[in-house]
């Protein structure tokens, strides 16, 4: 009889696992899947090896078994065997081009694992930091050492076809295998198909045919153990499996157990970011170009294999293995039950099958379908008998997004359960069908949607409403609207574009929309590339912030050809390097607010009054800004402004692309961004601005929501139109917004579109800051159903709000005032194994190591600049004072002319002492160093510096790192920082990869996005509001922004404030916040916290 082994899994110590993967859970969830042998994982990693050792002793030859074996639980259950494996990942230059493959090793013992891995260790390599290591060194010389160490490994190219990190893979891998591991390619003698490809897909080449083709599940948590195995008649040894995989032939491996191919993560060609999925004849079609972001699409395995095959689809060679395509249990139950499978309903149904039937890949391969249908119904019994059959429907995955795959449609359940029967289920899960929670075959999002979604409004509505409709086809020339939150704005806005082009038949070179981040930009490039799918003029359209549009238009300008733009990095140290020459005793960060309103505000004023100290510092900083020939992120939209009006002959090419204008956001308007919107009026056919003066949020840049009425007067032919209804939120939520903002200050008074109601807003009041973070945790698990499973088994209290709604990660949301409060959720969320996502201002870029390694690299990549060039050196590292560093610049700046470049070597060394050479030395060595890298990905780059630099201990430089995944280079990186606004700056959390993940975020930078769950958490005097007690202005403000946190959610708000917070070392008292209290009581359900956070339900205040 057939046994079954999965040799590729994780541990705990492995980037984005789940805490769950310990020894005696691997054998646990091994065994209720009908696994008998199971891999280690990562035996590089000496933590992981040392609790193998306490768990694990030896059993057949080559195999271990748990030292403490745990009875079954379920009828059969095998007592599973473990053998030693690990994946390695090889990065490396080879024949020109970067490669980046896997390996999947299978060892005899944990000792020749620990010889091994200190081999790699002498060398250098870090095996300590990630359970699948990534090595330096090329894929040939690897094996050849671990050849050296023992010879009876079995060495297995793994998921072989993954476009970035396989030996066939589409984007760093190898068109031959020989070329890869050269002479010890003779020593393979089994590759690992991966998730994306099965069987049928490698019959295709020919080259193939001499290896044992092989799955495996590459588990990043027990429960997914065994989605992918192999099937074996051989001894049940070591020895065995090795023999098996040398000679086909001899009967020991019988075959596999598979994904279905669609279902894996880089089937199909795109773009996930721009949610382009492609067969391998539209990327051909498209000549491999993303329609919506113009770069090339990650070619899939499907494309890959097609295009190194010989041999037609259906192929089979001779003596080919069988293979079987399954689905987890869990997901089947959950397609029966049209639910996730994290569900409390799915899970329960789930262990009653194992409790009857036993492991789960006995179920769904062999048990009797009626047997099934008596003990769990028509739905499940179907459902397996379709996944045998094959007849399932799959959406496929692409470029990193997994597959969906389907298996009973709702006409399906109908027809199997009768109209009562689903009528009667459907009352059950009533709350789950109003929250609108995703099915398995709902689309599939990217990492960006998730934090850039398709509104409500777009998921409602497949045309427009009827003051939307008017909007979009008025002809006024100046329109004004005003838009609540979840009214449709964006929608609007995006309609009227396509309206304009489509309808109206104007050029789309001659529209600008203009946004307020490059979030939103983006997001509304998306959703025109998917109405307008085609239109090649389409990139012709001018859309970006205020910022972005102004430098464009600049950097054209002749005399503007020298200045550069610098960032806010650079822009604090020159404020503090006049705050010295100048002596004015301020702190830079004051300095800097100041500026900010100045340059934005105060200065445009009618009659400014303006203190002497403030016209100084003013007048000063310019003068070094001109010293550099910079200009800083607030000088732009003045210059725009000011070109604007001074040489409209020479901008007349440029206000052709001002004919049709759209401006987003219109409350977070400055003084000196109306003007330039009133300039365009003149010369443009129409405006239309569109925003929420309930959400003017920014008045600390001088902001004012009052433009909505100075525009009326300033244009008395303007047009104005007033969105209310809202297509997002439970009555619930509504009413508590319209509660926020008094009513004579209420010009948008949201109304529900469809009256939906949803549950009570919840309260928690926590003793501390560290409980409110682990009451968030926790309460996220239970709105997962369970992320672990002990806490999918846990009983909820009377009191938890919890019905039976289940939502993913993905659409929950922790939201706060000041980026200093993420941190105690960080450390919540990471201990909980919650991956997540920091969108909004934190203090990453505050850090002076990170202040250090982008200036430096900032002088890296415009080595020309001396600015840079000075700023790097002044850094403590280089240990130069300042009197060697002005010296230096000065020297080189009179020994360089337009025609000669900076060149060290020659200019400096011999110029000055000895001591300083050296120390100049240092620094050149280390940037040549460095520039070599610049075409490395940059979190590779972070990571080298962090290494070399012993800043393992910075956490913000990992903060750094994560920032960085964003960008393909640093160069990129750096280019984006200086335009970027608070809400364009996202990193992953700690150990968090994919594309399903909490958002951790500011309130400012929620603003435009929406979420089924939100928490607000710090609802507290001092932080909401946060401020000047006495500036009447600014606590309006602060209101306004609790409105729009508020209003972030659609199904359910979590309000979440601490007793005590830490100030200046002690813990002091602090009051709820006064905006909790202006929300009507009958709204709220305060819950007690408890240590277990349990909660009981309590009169309010």
């Amino acid at each position: 009889m057939a046994w079954v082994a999965d040799f590729h899994i994780h541990s705990h110590f492995s980037m984005a696992t789940s805490k769950e993967l310990n020894p005696r859970s691997i054998g646990r969830w091994a065994g209720f899947k009908g696994i008998s042998l199971v891999g280690t994982g990562d035996f590089t990693h000496p933590g992981w090896r040392q609790e193998l050792k306490e768990a694990l002793i030896p059993a057949e030859p080559g195999f271990y078994k748990l030292k403490e074996a745990m009875a079954p639980e379920i009828p059969d259950q095998p007592e599973a065997r473990f053998i030693v494996s690990g994946e390695l990942s090889t990065i490396y230059k080879k024949n020109g081009r970067v490669r980046k493959v896997h390996h999947l090793i299978i060892l005899p013992s944990l000792e020749v694992a620990g010889r091994i891995s200190d081999r790699l260790a002498d060398l250098g390599m870090n095996i300590r930091s990630d359970g699948r290591p990534i090595l330096g060194m090329d894929s040939h010389d690897l094996f050849s050492l671990i050849l050296e160490e023992c010879p009876e490994v079995i060495y297995i190219p793994a998921h072989i076809w993954t476009p970035h990190f396989s030996v066939f893979g589409s984007n760093s891998g190898f068109d031959d295998i020989h070329e890869c591991y050269e002479d010890l390619t003779q020593y393979i003698h089994a590759l690992e198909t991966g998730l994306s490809s099965d069987p049928a897909m490698n019959w295709r080449w020919s080259a193939l045919d001499r290896y044992t083709l092989v799955s495996n599940s590459d588990a990043h948590n027990p429960q997914n153990l065994g989605r992918e195995a192999n099937l074996f008649e051989t001894d049940f040894t070591y020895d065995g499996i090795k023999k098996a995989f040398e000679n086909k032939d001899c009967g020991g491996f019988v075959g596999t157990i598979e994904f279905f191919p669609e279902e894996g993560k880089y089937h199909y060609d795109g773009h996930r970011n721009c949610e382009v999925a492609w067969k391998p004849e539209d990327t051909i079609t498209n000549q491999g170009l993303c329609p919506v972001c113009g770069r090339k699409v990650t070619v899939g395995v499907l494309h890959r294999v097609a295009s190194l095959a010989d041999r037609p689809e259906g192929f089979r060679p001779e003596g080919a293995k069988p293979y079987q395509s399954l689905v987890p249990l869990a997901e089947v139950v959950g397609a029966a039950f049209n639910m996730g499978r994290n569900s409390q309903k799915v899970t329960n149904a789930y262990y009653d099958l194992l409790q009857k039937f036993g492991p789960e890949l006995t179920i769904l391969r062999e048990t009797d379908i009626d047997a099934i249908a008596g003990t769990a119904g028509p739905l499940i019994a179907e459902a397996v008998r379709r996944l045998r059959a094959g007849a399932v429907e799959v959406k496929p995955g692409y470029d990193g997004a997994y597959g969906i795959v389907s298996l009973l449609r709702e006409d399906d359940r109908q027809a199997l359960l009768g109209q009562a029967a689903l009528f009667e289920e459907k009352q059950g899960s009533a709350v789950r069908r109003k929250a609108g929670i995703r099915k398995a075959t709902a689309e599939v999002v990217s990492e960006a949607k998730s934090l850039l979604k398709v509104t409500a409004n777009d998921a409602l509505h497949t045309g427009l409403s009827k003051e939307q409709d008017e909007i979009v086809k008025s002809t006024a020339q100046v329109i004004i609207v005003s838009a609540g939150p979840g009214t449709g704005k964006t929608k609007t806005l995006v309609e009227r574009i396509v309206y304009l082009i489509q309808e109206a038949g104007v050029d789309p070179a001659e529209i600008t929309a203009v946004t307020f981040t490059n979030r939103a930009a983006n997001e509304i490039k998306m959703r025109l590339a998917k109405l307008l799918a085609g239109d090649r003029k389409l990139n012709r359209l001018n859309l970006g912030t205020f910022h972005s549009l102004a430098w464009k238009i600049l950097r054209q300008d002749p005399e503007s050809q020298e200045i550069k733009l610098i960032d806010n990095i650079g822009s604090k140290s020159l404020i503090e390097e006049t705050l010295r020459e100048q002596r004015i005793p301020l702190r830079a960060r004051e300095a800097s607010l100041a500026l900010t309103l100045l340059k934005n505000k105060y200065l445009w004023e009618a009659e400014p009054n303006l203190p002497p100290a403030a016209i100084k510092l003013y007048q000063a900083y310019q003068q070094n800004l001109r010293r550099y020939r910079r200009w800083d992120f607030d000088d732009l939209i003045p210059k725009m402004a000011d070109l604007w009006e001074d040489n409209p002959e020479w901008l007349q090419p440029y206000k052709r692309c001002f004919q049709q204008v759209l401006v987003d956001e219109f409350q977070d308007l400055n003084l000196i961004q109306y003007r330039l919107v009133k300039l365009w009026v003149g010369d443009c056919q129409s405006l239309m601005v569109i925003g929420d003066p309930n959400q003017s949020i920014y008045g600390f840049r001088g902001s004012n929501n009052q433009f909505f009425t100075q525009m009326k007067q300033d244009f008395p032919e303007t047009v104005s139109y007033k969105l209310t209804q809202n297509f997002r939120s439970c009555t619930e939520v509504l009413n508590a917004a319209n509660a926020l903002i008094p009513k004579g200050d209420r010009q948008v008074e949201l109304k529900s579109a469809q009256g939906k109601s949803g549950s009570k807003i919840i309260w928690y009041e926590t003793p501390s800051e560290k409980a409110a973070a682990q009451t968030v945790a926790n309460q996220i698990v239970r709105l997962l159903g369970g992320s672990t499973m002990i806490s999918a088994h846990g009983r909820r209290s009377k009191g938890d709000p919890i019905a039976e709604d289940v939502f993913s990660l993905s659409e929950m949301a922790v939201l706060y005032r000041t980026g200093r409060q993420a941190e105690s959720l960080e450390i919540a969320l990471t201990a909980a194994g919650l991956p997540y996502r920091v969108s909004g201002s934190d203090l990453t870029l505050e850090a002076s190591p990170v202040k250090e390694f982008l200036t430096f690299f900032r002088y890296l990549t415009d080595p020309e600049d001396l600015f840079w060039l000075r700023s790097a050196l002044r850094y403590p590292r280089w240990n130069l004072n300042g009197a060697e560093v002005t010296s230096m610049i000065s020297h080189l700046d009179e020994n360089r002319t337009k025609e000669t470049r900076i060149e060290p070597d020659s200019l400096i060394f011999t110029d000055f002492s000895e001591a300083t050479a050296m120390k100049l030395r240092q620094f050149f060595g280390v940037a040549d160093y460095y520039r070599g890298q610049l075409q490395r990905k940059s979190p590779e780059v972070i990571e080298d510096w962090i290494i070399r630099n012993d800043l393992g201990l910075e956490p913000e430089m990992e903060q750094l790192r994560r920032i960085s995944e964003n960008y393909k280079s640093i160069g990129e990186m750096l280019e984006f920082l200086p335009l970027a606004q608070e809400a364009d700056l996202t990193r992953k959390g700690n150990k968090t990869t994919g594309t399903e993940m909490i958002t951790l975020s500011t309130l400012h930078a929620a603003k435009g996005l929406e979420f089924p769950v939100v928490f607000v958490v710090g609802v507290e005097e001092g932080l909401l509001p946060y401020g000047d007690e006495e500036d009447l202005e600014a606590i309006a403000e602060e209101q306004r922004l609790f409105y729009v946190g508020v209003t972030r959610a659609e199904q359910r708000l979590y309000l979440v404030n601490s007793q005590f917070r830490l100030k200046s070392g002690s813990m002091v008292p602090v009051e709820v916040s006064r905006f909790l209290r202006m929300l009507p009581r009958e709204l709220l359900d305060k819950v007690e916290w408890t240590r277990q956070s349990k909660g009981k339900q309590l009169e309010l205040f």
